[in-house]
């Protein structure tokens, strides 16, 4: 229960950080802890709770609301599939991670940041007709975003490591700080 407390509880918290960022997007864009929660879900939960509970937090926090919102049609299947590509490519890497010390697992939460924005950014290479499919439409992609846009990639990715160190830090700390809430053992009677 020790492992799952600091997950469940900090999984609240991420709903109301990435509804907040949902509704503010220009003033932090991508600084949200989904990634680091899935990060952190793979190393700290075990079974199906580590993959269960940060893609419930990312369904409710995101794609729901974009359903009631009326914005559905602005999310598409594609980005939607890619997002959740990307995911899985985070938790999975969390799993590999999960043995290792402290320094290494804020590494890895380095990594899982850079990952997700490789996945996603080229998959928008891809799928989006503005970028020339060649090495400078990936550099475009990967760092600038698309012509005109009024924030580069590179922020993206800036705001997603910085996330990503701040909320696996968090994570691991509320881990090792809450008390564990497994029963005490009874006392047994004298005879």
């Amino acid at each position: 229960m020790n492992r799952f407390l600091p997950l469940a509880l900090f999984t609240l918290l991420v709903i109301i950080f990435r509804c907040m960022g949902s509704a503010f997007p220009e003033t932090l864009p991508n600084f949200q802890p989904l990634a680091a929660l899935f990060f952190c879900g793979a190393i700290m939960a075990s079974g199906w709770r580590g993959w269960v509970i940060p893609m419930a937090a990312w369904l409710v926090s995101y794609p729901v609301p974009a359903i009631f919102s009326g914005n559905f049609q602005d999310l598409g299947f594609a980005e939607f599939l890619t997002t959740a590509v990307a995911f899985a490519a985070v938790y999975f890497f969390g799993k590999f991670m999960a043995p290792k010390n402290l320094g290494a697992t804020l590494a890895g939460a380095v990594v899982a940041a850079l990952m997700f924005h490789l996945i996603t950014n080229l998959a928008a290479w891809l799928g989006n007709p503005m970028y020339a499919k060649n090495f400078e439409g990936i550099i475009q992609s990967l760092w600038t975003g698309p012509a005109g846009s009024p924030v580069p990639s590179w922020v993206f990715l800036r705001n997603m490591v910085g996330a990503n160190l701040i909320f696996t830090a968090i994570f691991l700390s509320a881990r090792f700080a809450l008390p564990s809430f497994s029963p005490a053992p009874s006392a047994t009677p004298a005879r």
